[in-house]
């Protein structure tokens, strides 16, 4: 069987763009441009960041009405900004994780699996943790309640960003789940107690 390699072609905006559009507005900062008719038919398109694809292209009763979208798409593009811009800061945010900290990853699909990370070194921004194993009580038919036994490793060390968000820690495990600080629920002779989370898993 022969297979042929097909180039794949990318259009730029002028593309999207109808022939009689002119431009009605740009914001280079935020890459913004709307490009639109002002006759008697009213209609207009921006395309906005990097994309090349229009975010919108509508039919106007007004040219109030047209200038208000424009305004509620710049303000929007701002607060996008602004909370990509606080939510870098806060990852990069200095961070208060200590030795011995165990961190609790909850996922699955359609069942709730838990894992439990103990730091074993802080090194930075970054923090060496490794996998402990969970002493876990079935509540039901498979399912029940898991606490971390800390000390007890079952995994080699791995060493993780420690992000920030809400002002506590977390570090990514899979590209589908970060594990979040545990807070301990009380400390007897000087250990850490934790609370039971739930696990289910369905056959």
């Amino acid at each position: 069987m022969v297979t042929a390699d097909f180039p794949r072609f990318t259009f730029d905006r002028k593309f999207y763009i109808p022939a009689g559009y002119e431009l009605l507005r740009q914001d280079e900062g935020l890459g913004l441009e709307v490009w639109g008719t002002t006759g008697p038919r009213l209609v207009a398109m921006a395309f906005a960041g990097k994309r090349n694809k229009p975010d919108w292209h509508f039919k106007f009763a007004s040219i109030e009405r047209l200038e208000q979208k424009i305004d509620e798409t710049i303000s929007g593009l701002r607060g996008h900004l602004q909370r990509v811009a606080e939510r870098r800061v806060a990852r990069n945010a200095p961070h208060d994780v200590k030795v011995d900290d165990v961190f609790r990853c909850s996922w699955g699909y359609d069942q709730t699996n838990i894992d439990y990370y103990q730091v074993t070194k802080v090194i930075g921004a970054f923090v060496e943790v490794r996998k402990i194993a969970a002493m876990s009580e079935d509540t039901a038919y498979l399912q029940g309640d898991c606490v971390p036994a800390v000390g007890d490793f079952i995994g080699e060390p791995m060493r993780k960003k420690v992000s920030v968000y809400g002002g506590e820690p977390s570090i990514r495990i899979y590209d589908f789940a970060s594990a979040r600080r545990m807070k301990p629920v009380a400390h007897v002779a000087g250990k850490a107690l934790y609370g039971a989370s739930h696990w289910t898993a369905y056959a």
